[in-house]
């Protein structure tokens, strides 16, 4: 029954053709963004996660946000953070969606990314948490004590699921050392645990909720084992692209900052979930709503670097100032 559930949700829907999308988008230029709506719109084409996460940029599309800076913002999915940032690299997309630790990889690597936004951040507190590894329910795994030596699904390795992971094994005592994780989208991991696959998988919602409502259960969230409102993901484009289209990027910025700011309005967002998903509506009601926040929190961000290199992911601490773009 799982798997015909997730086969049946959450792919997300894009926002344009892609026929007319890929050739745009592919050559955007340089120029000055916002205008009237006599004015062509620049496209933007924006790599995306299957995700909840993405609430607000659904949203700030739809009710005009974006046009009315000059934009037309197209989405496709990807699977992760760090399987974009080619896709950016090459030009594919102007602008995608990922987490922190991938940006961080890809800096370590020569490939200059940098961050334009933060989106959403990690629960502030225990009851708002989002992501959650889970487990079936006669695994014999009760509590983040069991997870010694186990298996995870994650979507991409080396990074940041494995940063969460193992602060919280270490924050409760919990041996980490033979640990494993497979590399999987987030649709096919609850469906991998039930068929004993994999012993834990590292979740996001509404992937979180579908698991809980098939029988899985939550063990933990290790966002918030790692710190309160930690930065988890945020918009990225390259350097050299940020450098050459600043007007473009204040543009994005501004319409996506709109596009928060409406964030609170909980019914808001969960149509926004409903109308570009294939999420069922009952799951939709039920699903957790991430903690998006505009502003990026560079202390915790610093201490997720700091992290990543502790566990060997990086070999040094990130430069914030490289990593985050400054405006313009």
């Amino acid at each position: 029954m799982l798997g015909v559930l997730i086969t049946l949700t959450m792919i997300a829907v894009g926002c344009g053709d892609d026929d007319d999308g890929d050739d745009a988008a592919g050559d955007v230029a340089d120029g000055e963004a916002g205008g009237t709506e006599d004015d062509e719109l620049t496209p933007i084409k924006v790599g995306i996660l299957p995700i909840a996460d993405l609430a607000p940029l659904y949203y700030g599309i739809e009710e005009g946000y974006f046009a009315e800076e000059g934009l037309e913002v197209t989405t496709e999915v990807g699977q992760g953070g760090a399987a974009l940032v080619p896709a950016v690299v090459s030009g594919d997309y102007q602008l995608a969606f990922g987490n922190y630790v991938s940006l961080m990889l890809a800096r370590q690597n020569g490939v200059e990314m940098q961050i334009v936004g933060n989106v959403v951040s990690g629960a502030e507190s225990a009851d708002r948490g989002t992501n959650a590894l889970l487990v079936a329910p006669d695994s014999g795994i009760t509590s983040v004590d069991d997870l010694a030596g186990r298996t995870f699904a994650v979507t991409t390795l080396n990074n940041v699921a494995e940063v969460n992971i193992r602060t919280m094994l270490r924050e409760a005592g919990v041996d980490d050392a033979d640990i494993e994780f497979v590399e999987m989208p987030f649709p096919d991991m609850n469906a991998a645990v039930e068929s004993g696959q994999v012993d834990v998988a590292w979740q996001a919602e509404p992937f979180v909720t579908l698991g809980e409502s098939a029988g899985l259960v939550n063990v933990g969230d290790p966002m918030y084992a790692t710190t309160p409102s930690m930065p988890l993901a945020g918009m990225f484009a390259s350097q050299s692209w940020t450098e050459e289209n600043p007007d473009l990027v204040e543009a994005f910025d501004r319409a996506m900052r709109r596009s928060l700011e409406a964030s609170g309005d909980d019914e808001a967002m969960r149509a926004a979930i409903e109308a570009n998903t294939e999420t069922p509506p009952e799951i939709i009601s039920e699903i957790a709503l991430a903690n998006w926040q505009a502003d990026l929190d560079t202390e915790k961000l610093q201490l997720v670097g700091e992290l990543a290199a502790e566990y060997g992911l990086l070999e040094d601490e990130p430069d914030l100032d490289a990593l985050v773009w400054d405006g313009g």
